[in-house]
């Protein structure tokens, strides 16, 4: 039993460690981390990160919405900005998010965690009454098995939010595309209307010279 209380808090430590928020690195920031970037002269500068390329940190400034590249050398630390932000670097509502949000991950990691609560809670059960200690195992099951159930459906939680603020970023990104390829596509025959009336004129001038 006692190997098994063993191998259930490991199982707990290990799952933990694999569920909790990613860490911000300064010269190796996750792909699309909000974050404020201090750099060495003083500045701050906002915004989305899209990659690290070479020795060089691409991202989307939230003050110009465009694409920008800031060599590592120049940054003195990142931290986790406050707002989140889009793929053009515009800040998304918490209540966007919320409306996205579901809970797969909530629900799946809690119900995960709450069997995991309940071994180690039989193992630690047993443990008591064979020491001779008066205790039900069915309370240190429920007070476990709640317990962790609770511990990791707030950190699936995370995921779940996680998750919402990606799909939140790429249905706004489609409207976005969709806007800017409509607005290239009545440019497009703006230009053609423009070409056409331009050849019917040069047309009806050639005609008018050979009239002379």
């Amino acid at each position: 039993m006692r190997l098994l209380l063993i191998f259930t808090l490991a199982a707990v430590l290990t799952l933990s460690s694999c569920v909790g928020k990613r860490e911000l690195i300064a010269d190796n920031p996750y792909s699309q981390a909000s974050v404020v970037i201090h750099l060495k002269d003083g500045t701050k500068k906002q915004g989305i990160v899209l990659k690290k390329q070479d020795n060089n940190l691409v991202y989307v400034d939230a003050a110009s919405h465009n694409k920008e590249t800031i060599p590592f050398s120049q940054i003195k630390t990142l931290t986790e900005s406050a707002e989140i932000y889009d793929f053009e670097g515009y800040p998304i509502p918490s209540n966007e998010i919320a409306a996205q949000k579901g809970m797969n991950n909530t629900l799946l990691y809690g119900g995960a965690g709450f069997v995991l609560g309940a071994a180690a809670g039989a193992g630690v059960g047993v443990g008591l009454v064979a020491s001779d200690v008066e205790l039900n195992p069915l309370i240190s099951i429920g007070v476990f098995g709640i317990g962790s159930a609770v511990y990791f459906g707030l950190k699936g939680n995370e995921v779940d939010y996680e998750d919402a603020s990606f799909d939140v970023r790429k249905n706004r990104y489609q409207k976005s595309k969709a806007k800017r390829d409509k607005a290239i596509e009545e440019a497009k025959r703006k230009l053609e209307e423009q070409e056409r009336k331009k050849q019917e004129l040069l047309k009806k001038i050639e005609e008018k010279k050979k009239k002379h």
